[in-house]
């Protein structure tokens, strides 16, 4: 019984008038062309010729005596993805490999031709070429016919069947279909119990399998392969594997065919259908008897939805990584054996190294004793699996040097979904802000609380102040007046005290106002040249004579005379304070040395009391506002606590400096420094200020 293709052959060498019209040329007569009614007869069984072709479900192709391409049926356009009119007129050769475009010397169709009567009609497998670039394997049947001396050549193909015939063809060899037919030789014959247990495995496995020879056509695959690729199991069997697009592919086949395991993941496009397909596959090669490697087999996987899954955990872990390595606050993450496996850029910049060099390492390795301290803390959350929460630190007990002053931490377990702990995490907040914000807080409330007491306390010694010198000069203005109105004598030394007592008024109203005006930068000064020795014995001389205390204040008078550009005024009245606190300390008596000199541009006036003296840790506050040192009583010793901040700011005015060195219960000693004429003079002028006295 012949096959299929056979008949097919036979059907277009037998078929009548209409093969006759599309395989024989018209023909030209002497006198002009053939009657008009033959050729439209022709061209209608010409038609009628196509269309029965295109319903035949092998592929056919024919071809002319010179093997140029005459016409081809829509199956195979399908089976090699050529169309008839891309092959229409080329040679049958571009559908031919180039190595057996000849055989045994003679053209690949003609050596079939003169083995078809031998093969009795039974297919040949022959490598053709896809359009796609692949060889595919497929099954031919050739015939030929003469009609009027015009040879047509006549192929029909077929993909490869499942169960090939077993043939001593010599084109097919090496081009086994199944494992145990290692040449394609022999008769065909029923399978073993093994090979029933291969087929059962290949065509069941849940993976994609093919197989292949040597040369490496596709010669077995299972439905699960033809699924993963979008097409079918006919359209893939007989594919060269060395033919693809893919050069790491055909590596592997390659590989694989040297007696080596290979493995490839790519996306894979179908030579077939063009579909792209995410795969994983495993090359392995394929041993007979005698130890050579006659295939080899692939096994696929299709990963598509595993590329997916990773994607999304590459994209999660890419937000994960940003969020982390982005966030406002420091976190790091450690494994259980406490070293650090993740760490980002915020807490990497408090600890002053990048995070690469924290990964791996403990925290003693990186932050030293501070790192033992914290790393105690990490231990507890991992031995009792509890978090710690809003532990505050410091740098400075961390050892650390960064700009993160003051830390706040939080440690917890980062568990499996079993429970298990795998690490630990850690949240460091920075709260120098917020802590500085605090102690700024703490500090102004300090000095609200102090402002409010020195105002309570000024104001009761103001008030003390004032009523000091009022009250006993209303009581002498008061004798005063008793004696006029008796007409009685009016002592001298009454209006003596009174007088003083009213310039002790003045002065300290004074000092208010010099305060007020210091404060409102409203004090000015009117600066001319001064002679300072001269001025200092004037100040001697008036304050001994309202205190008293003549002979008290002894001055050492320079060797020349110096001068100073200054106001005479606001510098008397610097003298008079220091001369002043020097006689009110020196409750005891003793002698109030007075000292001026010229040292280059400066001149230095001393002005030194035997007194109580000046604790040192209150001697960089004196010159302030409303201080008073410790150790004076406020009864005692009268005062504002105005005179030196007053003097501070007259001399820092002149260019010059004020300094005190004092030890209790051994004296003071203040130092006034101010310019010399000459060192003014060569100053930029002073810019002028509003003159308020």
């Amino acid at each position: 019984m012949l096959r299929p293709s056979h008949r097919y052959a036979q059907w277009i060498t037998l078929r009548g008038r209409g093969l006759r019209a599309l395989l024989v040329q018209p023909r030209w007569g002497a006198g002009g062309l053939v009657r008009q009614e033959r050729s439209q007869v022709a061209h209608i069984e010409a038609d009628e010729f196509k269309l029965l072709m295109d319903a035949v479900a092998d592929a056919v192709l024919v071809c002319d005596g010179q093997e140029h391409i005459l016409h081809l049926n829509k199956a195979a356009e399908l089976l090699l993805g050529w169309t008839r009119e891309e092959l229409a007129g080329q040679p049958f050769s571009v559908l031919v490999p180039q190595r057996i475009r000849t055989w045994g010397g003679v053209p690949l169709t003609q050596h079939l031709l003169d083995r078809n009567a031998s093969r009795q009609g039974r297919p040949v497998l022959v490598p053709l070429r896809h359009r796609n670039g692949p060889e595919v394997v497929l099954e031919a049947v050739i015939g030929s016919t003469k009609a009027r001396e015009h040879e047509r050549i006549v192929l029909t193909l077929r993909h490869i069947p499942e169960v090939p015939d077993a043939t001593t063809e010599p084109l097919e060899q090496g081009l086994c279909l199944y494992p145990w037919q290692h040449a394609h030789t022999g008769l065909a014959h029923m399978p073993t119990l093994a090979e029933r247990l291969y087929q059962l495995i290949f065509e069941h496995a849940p993976l994609g399998l093919f197989h292949f020879g040597n040369p490496p056509f596709i010669i077995a695959c299972n439905d699960c392969f033809a699924e993963i690729l979008g097409s079918t199991r006919q359209r893939l069997l007989g594919l060269n594997l060395l033919t693809l697009r893919d050069t790491r592919l055909m590596d592997c086949v390659r590989a694989t065919l040297l007696g080596k395991h290979a493995r490839y993941e790519g996306h894979y496009t179908s030579v077939t259908t063009g579909k792209v397909t995410p795969v994983r596959v495993h090359f392995a090669p394929f041993f007979d008897e005698q130890e050579r490697v006659v295939g080899g087999v692939g096994i696929v996987e299709d990963i598509t939805s595993q590329h997916r899954m990773e994607e999304e955990r590459a994209t999660q872990l890419a937000l994960a990584s940003t969020l982390l390595r982005t966030a406002p606050i420091g976190m790091a993450f450690f494994d259980t054996r406490l070293r650090f496996v993740h760490i980002n850029d915020a807490l990497a910049t408090a600890t002053g190294q990048p995070p690469e060099a924290h990964l791996g390492r403990s925290l003693p390795a990186m932050l030293g004793s501070g790192g033992l301290h914290l790393e105690q803390f990490l231990r507890h959350v991992l031995e009792t699996g509890q978090p710690l929460e809003r532990l505050e630190l410091s740098a400075q007990e961390l050892g650390l040097a960064g700009p993160w002053l003051y830390w706040t931490l939080s440690i917890y377990p980062v568990r499996a979904v079993d429970g298990r702990i795998l690490g630990i995490g850690s949240v460091v907040e920075n709260t120098t802000g917020t802590k500085l914000a605090e102690q700024e807080r703490s500090r102004l409330l300090r000095e609200a609380q102090e402002a409010v007491r020195v105002r309570d306390d000024f104001l009761t010694i103001a008030s003390h102040e004032l009523k000091t010198p009022l009250t006993p000069l209303s009581l002498r203005l008061a004798t005063l007046e008793r004696k006029l109105e008796r007409g009685e004598p009016v002592d001298p030394a009454s209006l003596h005290h009174a007088r003083q007592h009213l310039t002790r008024l003045t002065t300290l109203i004074n000092d208010l106002l010099d305060t007020s005006r210091i404060e409102s930068g409203g004090l000015a000064l009117h600066p001319q040249p001064t002679r300072l020795d001269v001025l200092i014995e004037h100040v001697i001389h008036v304050t001994e004579t309202l205190h008293d205390a003549r002979d008290r204040i002894t001055f050492h008078l320079p060797v020349r005379p110096i001068e100073v550009l200054g106001d005479p005024y606001r510098l008397e009245q610097v003298i008079s304070n220091l001369l002043e606190n020097a006689l009110k300390y020196s409750p005891d008596g003793g002698t109030i040395r007075v000292s001026l000199e010229a040292r280059g541009d400066v001149v230095l006036m001393t002005v030194s009391d035997p007194g109580i003296g000046i604790p040192s840790d209150q001697q960089q506050h004196l010159f302030e506002r409303y201080f008073r040192a410790r150790n004076v009583s406020t009864h005692a010793y009268g005062g504002l606590g105005l005179g030196l901040y007053i003097c501070r700011d007259i001399v820092a005015r002149h260019g010059g400096s004020i300094w005190v060195e004092s030890e209790v219960g051994r004296g003071s000693t203040f130092y006034v420094a101010l310019p010399t004429l000459q060192a003014s003079r060569a100053l930029t002028a002073l810019t002028p200020e509003p003159r308020v006295h």
